[in-house]
């Protein structure tokens, strides 16, 4: 369920008003309505370029093979291949409210919020399901967070040297044409 609307005023004469509130993503496991503990500047969009993942299955690799606390995303949306289909993930570096692990540039790891989406998108496509949450969920962050749409990336684009991420197949037609924001 929504929070209930904020009211707010236009005018010291004015009655109050109730202004809509945020709306949220449909299926999400984990804490999404968190207190925010910074301003966020920035969306950053991933693919995990496997066939199949959940935040845990990343978490685990994270500590395991690269030595990180976890996961490097603040979100991941499952495929239906470890995760539901269009589940979105909370992780601890959203529901702490830390750094990210994600961009492989401060900037961007610490004002940026990390999107995974799992799949390989030099491959295969996002799917229906995959790309609704991602809409919701960038319109719930840009409206909760106030991050305009020109500051939605793609990790090539932040880091471009070294990384084709989020792929050649990433939905940004669709998501684009449907942010609200």
């Amino acid at each position: 369920m929504p929070p209930p609307p904020v009211l707010t005023t236009r005018s010291p004469a004015a009655p109050l008003t109730p202004t809509p509130a945020v709306r949220r993503p449909a299926r999400v496991r984990g804490e999404l309505d968190t207190p925010l503990g910074r301003r966020w500047k920035y969306i950053v969009l991933h693919h995990s370029a496997t066939d199949s993942g959940s935040a845990a299955v990343f978490d685990r690799y994270a500590k395991q093979k690269l030595g990180w606390r976890g996961v490097g995303y603040d979100f991941v949306i499952g495929n239906g291949k470890g995760c539901p289909d269009g589940m979105v993930e909370t992780t601890f570096r959203w529901e702490q409210q830390t750094d990210g692990a994600h961009a492989g540039v401060a900037e961007y790891n610490k004002y940026g919020i990390g999107i995974c989406l799992v799949g390989n998108f030099e491959r295969s496509y996002a799917t229906h399901r995959q790309v609704d949450s991602l809409v919701a969920l960038v319109n719930y962050l840009q409206g909760r967070c106030e991050i305009p749409t020109h500051h939605i990336y793609g990790h090539r684009h932040v880091r471009p040297k070294g990384t084709l991420c989020p792929g050649r197949n990433f939905p940004w037609y669709v998501l684009f044409s449907r942010i609200e924001h």
